[in-house]
C-alpha cells in the first residue's frame, strides 16, 4: 500500500474516532463534532471573515521564514568558510532551547504586536535553517573540493557547482521541518499579542465567547495551512534532487 493511501486511511480513522468521541461527550463546548467544525468553517468562508485572516497570518509567517532563510544561509556559509561554528554555537543553543512562549513574552515588551509573529517565527526557524545548511556544507564530498583545487577553479565556480546545490537542498529540507513549527509559533504569538486581523485574533475572540466549534475550526485551518506548505516544500525538495543529482 502506498504511503499516501496509508496517510489518508489514518486521517479517516482520526475523524471517525473524533466523531464517536463527540457523540459520547454530547457537548459542543467540550468537544464539537467534525460536522459542526466543518459547518463553522463553511460559515466563516461565506461571511468572508476567514480568508483575510488566513492571508494576514500566512504573510506574516512566510515573511519570518524568508528572513530566516536569508540570514540562516549567510551565517551558515560564513561559519563554514571561516570556521566560526564554535563561536556561534552558544547563540544557537539558546535559540534552540528557549520556549516559544518565553520568546513571545520577551519580544512583546519592545516589538509592535503585528510584528511579533514575524519575529517569533525568525527565532524558531533560524536555528533549523542554520544547522541544516551548515551540516550540508561540511558534508560536501571532499573529493569534489580536492578536484576543484587541482584544476584551480575560481571560488565562484566552486560555489555555483559544488556549494550552492548543497545549500539549496538543505534549505528546502529545513523548510519541511520548520514550516509546521512556524505556523504553530506564529498562531500562538498572534493570540498572546492580540495581533489584528489574523487567525490568532479569531482564536482569541472565539475563546472569549466560549465558541468551541469556531476555536477548533480555526485550529484545524492552521493545521491544514501548515500541511500544505510542508507539502510544497517537500515537492520543491524532490524537484531539486532531480536537478542536482
Amino acid at each position: 500500500m502506498k504511503t499516501s493511501k496509508k496517510r489518508f486511511l489514518g486521517a479517516v480513522a482520526l475523524i471517525i474516532i473524533w466523531s464517536v468521541a463527540a457523540l459520547i461527550v454530547d457537548d459542543e463546548i467540550i468537544l464539537p463534532s467534525f460536522i459542526a467544525v466543518f459547518k463553522r468553517i463553511t460559515l466563516m468562508i461565506q461571511s468572508h471573515t476567514l480568508q483575510p485572516a488566513i492571508l494576514k497570518t500566512t504573510v506574516r509567517i512566510l515573511v519570518g521564514v524568508l528572513i530566516s532563510i536569508i540570514f540562516g544561509n549567510i551565517l551558515s556559509y560564513v561559519s563554514y568558510k571561516f570556521k566560526l561554528k564554535e563561536y556561534l554555537e552558544p547563540l544557537f543553543s539558546i535559540l534552540r532551547t528557549i520556549p516559544v512562549i518565553s520568546i513571545v513574552l520577551i519580544v512583546l515588551f519592545f516589538a509592535e504586536k503585528n510584528l511579533l509573529s514575524i519575529i517569533v517565527v525568525i527565532f524558531v526557524t533560524l536555528p533549523i535553517v542554520y544547522e541544516n545548511v551548515y551540516n550540508s556544507l561540511t558534508n560536501i564530498n571532499k573529493g569534489k573540493l580536492e578536484l576543484a583545487a587541482v584544476y584551480e577553479l575560481k571560488s565562484f565556480t566552486v560555489f555555483r557547482y559544488i556549494e550552492l546545490p548543497a545549500i539549496v537542498k538543505s534549505t528546502l529540507m529545513s523548510l519541511r521541518i520548520a514550516l509546521g513549527l512556524s505556523f504553530k509559533a506564529g498562531a500562538t504569538s498572534e493570540v498572546v499579542s492580540g495581533a489584528s486581523g489574523g487567525l490568532g485574533e479569531l482564536m482569541y475572540i472565539s475563546k472569549l465567547s466560549f465558541d468551541m466549534p469556531e476555536l477548533v475550526a480555526i485550529t484545524f485551518i492552521v493545521i491544514i495551512l501548515s500541511f500544505i506548505f510542508e507539502m510544497i516544500a517537500g515537492f520543491l525538495y524532490k524537484r531539486t534532487l532531480k536537478i542536482y543529482d
